[in-house]
């Protein structure tokens, strides 16, 4: 099984990849990790973005890949989830935070992958 994960901002949420990273584990699953570049943005912001889910990959024994990419967030996230035969897609949203705004619901209609939303405040998963 693989999942993709989009991480937005230059540190992503720890509870959120830890979170993320135990669901892959108990899934058995390897885990593609996305970081979109904005349009400013160096591919040394996106590495360091990255590192965080392949560190705490290591750590857990879940295998992670790191990819960054530029374009529009749902288009990367789609085509690079259909270029690497993924099972799943799961979101982090913030409080407050439409997905339509992140991830525009016209996207989720244009993949048959399912979604899952991982709200950002959902309490630490370092449990085994």
């Amino acid at each position: 099984m693989k999942i993709i994960v989009p991480s937005a901002g230059p540190v992503p949420d720890q509870r959120t990849a830890g979170y993320v990273i135990n669901i892959a584990k108990r899934l058995n699953a390897q885990l593609v990790v996305l970081r979109v570049l904005m349009e400013k943005e160096t591919e040394a912001v996106g590495e360091q973005s990255l590192s965080l889910f392949i560190e705490k990959g290591k750590k857990e024994k879940v295998p992670v890949i790191g990819i960054l990419r530029r374009g529009d967030i749902a288009s990367v996230i789609i085509e690079v989830a259909e270029e690497k035969s993924v099972d799943l897609i799961i979101l982090g949203v913030s409080r407050g935070e439409i997905v339509a705004e992140w991830l525009n619901a016209e996207a989720m209609e244009k993949t048959d992958i399912p979604v899952l939303i991982i709200p950002k405040w959902v309490p630490p998963a370092d449990r085994s």
